[in-house]
């Protein structure tokens, strides 16, 4: 992880409450508050884990999974930013020709007309 992208995942960033946990296991499942339900106050993302009867556990496997969603995130974020920047600079440029090599033509976009390939690539036609 980057210097900056741990600066954001500050303890105090971090919200934890506790509550009892839901479905099979009995009375220590409903009677102990082991459930951990994390919140990452910037982003605002929770992420809840019951899968031990440790709270400590809990709170690991809690933080490590939101860690991983905010990283997973952040990726997509960056991969956008890349893509939008890639098509804002494709959109500015104009495509002059386009060469077919399967029916041998070159289309002029400017003129709108078609030409031999061959004669082109042998310089006979200047377009």
């Amino acid at each position: 992880m980057s210097l900056i992208f741990n600066l954001i995942l500050f303890m105090e960033n971090f919200n934890i409450r506790f509550t009892t946990g839901t479905g099979p296991g009995g009375q220590h499942k409903n009677k102990v508050q082991t459930c951990v339900i994390i919140t990452h106050v910037p982003t605002g993302l929770q992420e809840k884990c019951q899968d031990t009867r440790s709270k400590i556990k809990n709170i690991k496997i809690a933080k490590e999974r939101l860690i991983q969603k905010i990283e997973r995130i952040k990726d997509q974020n960056i991969q956008e930013a890349k893509n939008n920047k890639r098509k804002e600079l494709l959109k500015n440029q104009r495509v002059v020709r386009t060469y077919n090599y399967t029916r041998n033509e070159v289309y002029d976009h400017r003129t709108k007309t078609k030409h031999d390939l061959k004669k082109f690539m042998k310089g006979e036609i200047d377009l």
